[in-house]
């Protein structure tokens, strides 16, 4: 090393030294500063906001800054006589800044806040000052409890495009969620009661109550409470797709936590989890070491490593995927070393599924559980709640909110329900969200051409993209929601021809850059949208690491016809008419404005010349979605399809079943049109098929118990003796609930009411089970019904007071 090197390198040394003793007395020279000097200089170097208290006399904007530092001065004393550490004065000096942009209004809540945690972190000095460690951590756990139950305990409701965000308390606006059951469920342990409080939530159920819980658990495949999988898993990590709920899970937990109410099984431990959120994205460090926890989570280093030392700390890790790629391969081994070092620590993760499902990393020791959708119960509640949320965010009297609120959530259940398309959308929290959001500003109704719905859907989540607040300069911003609609629908269009729901992120980058000049874009621009849009739900979504797809198949399938259809594409559109990739496709440019319905619906019928086949199934669902079609065409549809349907004879209805399910819609369609014969051969041709989405429909003849006069075709013969429609009926739902939580659930709820020769199969069907859990499920359903039908009264029972008022 020459001289030269060595004395630019010593000077290089001194200087830092020289910097950080400069930094060393001017914090302690900070230190040393009375509460008193400290707002003086806070409030002098204070920018001027001359519009923040427009229309306000001088004297008033005086008074009201004269008592916002007296308010803050005394929040200042009840910390006692301890100096004002330099983290505090930083928070001091923006909340200052932040009330001046209000005016210094009074009513001012972080100001609130501020002035409960000065006498709260007194407690937590004195003990300190005294050398009591247990006081200190106890007064420290007291104000960290409610310092998370502030921070967490409110949920926000998002699209309700308001001047300002609207945030609820959990208890209105939560809807708690299920996991599948983790393996090796550790059957011999019983959870422990939570410590603390009973939750708000958690009423005491009633027999009949519990009878129902108990045939849901016969009839679904296992589901349990986030919350009581923690009980028997104190290690879990939660899989779930983009916009499932997860980091919302994980908030309620910490508030559940945070007030006492949450057990975990970790053995010995009596006091309550005290709870630590931790963001990966939030770790500075790239390691998951307790100084890391203390900051993701915003509390401090001391407190989280006695919280941990006493095993008492439950971490929360959200987004174990969305660790940047610098930090990827370091959190999980110094997670793992936190966890060594600290056995009692209980710990919840969350990830979005891997490629390859079931290979989601995850530390050693840990159990894995999928977040389900949501039930069809559970989407009502939600509805429910998010009705409630929406009507008190406008400031209404409680009792008037209510009473709205149910009227909004009763109408919008009932439309939910009535669509197949909407409830399977409606499964996630985001989603269903959403369709909340369309039906609030659609005037308390839902489009009901499927078109015109999902263009309101994804409406809102461009909308909730633009209100993200994106980076100044950020690409995906320089593009309004036009440009963002056409980029995406060029994408869906692509991934759609080349027969793929999901591509890997280069590859989304690689089809944007060939878009974007065609936007007046740069294509270099790529990259960067696709990283601004990874951490944020909306209509295209990161759906495992590195692998990108839109938040529903819908989404792609309506973006892929709009660009069709705005680039007059219908021989492709035609093309395709066989193949079931492009059904949907098909069926949904006929509904767009300015789409030339006829035409694609003539080319249909064209297709099939003088049979009927898929194209004129097809074209029969065009009619349905497509905003105008000439009379004569119709007509010919409809005339095309009394041919088939309903089938007359064995060949026809396996003609129908051979095309798949392109028929559905049209056989739904003529249901409630067709006579007893015909409706009983249209429910067993949708029973063989297993076609989901006429569950609702047929689920309402359950209590019908017509009988055909004459013979009806089904697979392979004519049916001659003669069913009730609901033991037809029933055949459908006992089909579908071999493959769908849904029909099962819904099957369920409805058995109470079916005819009694729908139970009657039942009972046959159960006599001749051989598969134990099956039989379990049908004594289940029988044992339902028959609850049912000994609880109402029969009719001479309801006729008797009438009788006897006559006679009187």
């Amino acid at each position: 090393m020459t001289a030269a090197v060595r004395q630019a390198k010593t000077g290089t040394g001194q200087g830092k030294a020289a910097a950080g003793a400069k930094r060393q007395a001017k914090v302690k020279a900070a230190a040393a500063e009375s509460p008193e000097a400290l707002l003086d200089r806070i409030f002098a170097e204070l920018p001027d906001n001359p519009h923040a208290s427009d229309g306000l006399p001088e004297v008033v904007r005086k008074n009201r800054r004269g008592r916002a530092r007296r308010r803050l001065l005394d929040a200042l004393a009840a910390r006692g006589p301890y100096p004002v550490p330099e983290g505090l004065r930083g928070e001091l000096r923006a909340l200052v800044e932040r009330w001046g942009q209000k005016g210094f209004e009074d009513a001012f809540p972080e100001a609130d806040a501020f002035e409960i945690r000065c006498a709260e972190e007194r407690a937590v000095l004195d003990a300190a000052a005294r050398g009591d460690e247990e006081a200190r951590f106890a007064a420290a756990e007291r104000a960290y409890r409610r310092e998370v139950e502030t921070r967490y305990g409110q949920i926000e409701i998002r699209g309700l495009q308001l001047s300002a965000r609207v945030r609820q308390d959990l208890e209105i606006a939560y809807v708690p969620l299920h996991v599948e059951q983790p393996p090796e469920e550790l059957r011999s342990a019983r959870p422990r009661k939570a410590a603390g409080k009973r939750p708000k939530d958690d009423a005491t159920t009633g027999e009949e109550a519990k009878a129902t819980s108990a045939m849901l658990r016969v009839l679904e495949r296992p589901r349990v409470l986030a919350t009581d999988a923690l009980v028997y898993h104190p290690r879990l990590l939660i899989v779930g797709e983009p916009g499932s709920g997860k980091s919302t899970l994980l908030t309620y937990l910490a508030t559940r936590a945070a007030r006492g109410e949450l057990a975990t099984s970790t053995p010995g431990r009596d006091p309550a989890s005290i709870p630590f959120l931790v963001p990966v994205r939030a770790l500075q460090q790239a390691t998951a070491s307790p100084e890391e926890i203390a900051c993701a989570a915003g509390a401090d280093p001391w407190f989280v490593e006695a919280a941990l030392r006493r095993g008492r700390a439950l971490l929360l890790v959200d987004g174990l995927d969305e660790a940047r790629t610098d930090v990827a391969g370091k959190v999980l081994p110094t997670l793992a070393a936190t966890l060594d070092a600290y056995p009692g620590t209980s710990v919840v993760v969350t990830t979005r599924p891997a490629a390859a499902p079931g290979k989601e990393a995850a530390p050693k020791g840990f159990a894995r559980a999928r977040l389900l959708p949501m039930t069809r119960e559970e989407v009502g509640v939600f509805i429910d709640r998010w009705c409630l949320a929406a009507e008190l965010s406008l400031n209404k009297p409680r009792g008037q909110a209510e009473i709205d609120a149910r009227a909004a959530a009763d109408d919008l259940k009932e439309r939910v329900r009535a669509s197949r398309a909407i409830e399977k959308l409606a499964e996630t929290p985001l989603l269903c969200s959403v369709i909340c959001v369309v039906h609030r500003f659609h005037g308390q109704r839902i489009p009901e051409r499927r078109v015109a719905l999902y263009e309101a859907i994804t409406n809102v989540l461009l909308y909730e993209w633009d209100r993200a607040k994106f980076a100044e300069g950020a690409a995906i911003g320089k593009l309004d929601a036009h440009a963002k609609r056409a980029l995406l629908a060029r994408l869906a269009l692509s991934m759609h021809r080349a027969r793929v729901a999901e591509l890997p992120a280069e590859e989304v980058v690689k089809r944007l850059a060939a878009h974007l000049p065609d936007l007046g874009r740069p294509e270099d621009e790529a990259t960067a949208i696709v990283a601004e849009i990874r951490d944020r739900n909306g209509v295209l979504v990161e759906r495992a690491p590195g692998s990108f797809a839109f938040s529903h198949l819908t989404f792609q399938e309506y973006l892929a016809a709009m660009e069709l259809v705005n680039g007059h594409a219908y021989g492709e559109l035609l093309r395709n008419y066989k193949d079931r990739w492009w059904h949907e496709v098909i069926v949904l440019s006929a509904g767009f404005p300015g789409a030339h319905a006829d035409k694609i619906i003539r080319g249909l019928l064209d297709r099939d010349g003088d049979n009927v086949a898929e194209g004129t199934m097809l074209a029969a669902q065009c009619a349905e979605t497509a905003i105008e079609v000439r009379q004569p065409l119709r007509k010919e549809i409809e005339k095309r399809v009394a041919r088939l349907i309903p089938p007359a004879s064995p060949t026809e209805f396996r003609t129908l079943y051979d095309l798949g399910e392109v028929v559905g819609p049209v056989l739904l369609r003529f249901l409630d049109k067709a006579s007893t014969e015909g409706k009983a051969s249209i429910i067993i041709l949708l029973a063989d098929m297993r076609y989901e989405p006429a569950t609702r429909a047929i689920l309402k003849l359950l209590k019908d118990p017509s009988r055909p006069s004459r013979p009806f075709a089904d697979m392979y013969r004519m049916v001659t003796w003669p069913p009730t429609l609901a033991s037809c009926a029933v055949k459908f739902v006992k089909y579908l609930s071999e493959v769908s939580e849904a029909a099962s659930s819904a099957f369920l709820d409805a058995i109470p009411s079916a005819d009694p020769s729908a139970i009657q199969l039942i009972k046959v069907w159960k006599e001749v089970e051989k598969n134990p859990q099956e039989r379990a499920k049908l004594e289940a359903l029988i044992a339902r019904a028959e609850a049912a039908h000994a609880k109402a009264p029969s009719a001479s029972a309801a006729r008797s007071p009438r009788r006897a008022a006559r006679s009187g």
